[in-house]
């Protein structure tokens, strides 16, 4: 039998520690280069955001896994969310865990009003599968880019 999993939405207020060294561990991971004090910043405004959501996954009280979610409004959706980030710890993979916050994310989009869900894969999660693993969760390849432009405006 599984153990009991627990999904939080982070407050403001909240200790963030847990989920701000996941977060840290996965861009480590994934070889991304944002400095870890801008990980702690950019954690810290997304709790104070109306937009924006923080989910943590508990098994016995620690926190080993992380999503973020944030809304967006445009012309062709109204309201949307994007699972921007999801990182299980290696310890706590292959317990259904990611499935889990990605539901919550469902649930916390459509309670928002959106009305369209994306995911963020980027090279190295699609080399570890992560598009199979979306795939299976209902996500479609829209054949949509992104693209980004460095605005030189990092903390």
């Amino acid at each position: 039998m599984s153990p009991a999993v627990d999904i939080c939405v982070l407050q403001p207020r909240d200790d963030a520690g847990a989920a701000a060294r996941l977060l840290k561990a996965f861009f480590a991971e994934e070889g991304f280069f944002t400095p870890a004090n801008e990980i702690e910043a950019n954690l810290r405004t997304m709790l104070d955001l109306d937009v924006c959501r923080v989910l943590a996954a508990r098994i016995g009280g620690e926190t080993v896994a992380v999503a973020t979610l944030s809304f967006d409004f445009g012309i062709e959706f109204g309201w949307s969310a994007e699972i921007g980030d999801l990182y299980v710890a290696p310890q706590a993979r292959g317990q259904g865990l990611a499935r889990a916050l990605v539901e919550a994310c469902k649930d916390l989009a459509r309670n928002k009003g959106a009305t369209y869900l994306y995911v963020t894969v980027t090279a190295h999660g699609a080399d570890q599968g992560l598009n199979a693993f979306y795939d299976r969760l209902g996500f479609l390849d829209e054949r949509r880019f992104l693209l980004a432009m460095d605005l030189g405006g990092g903390q």
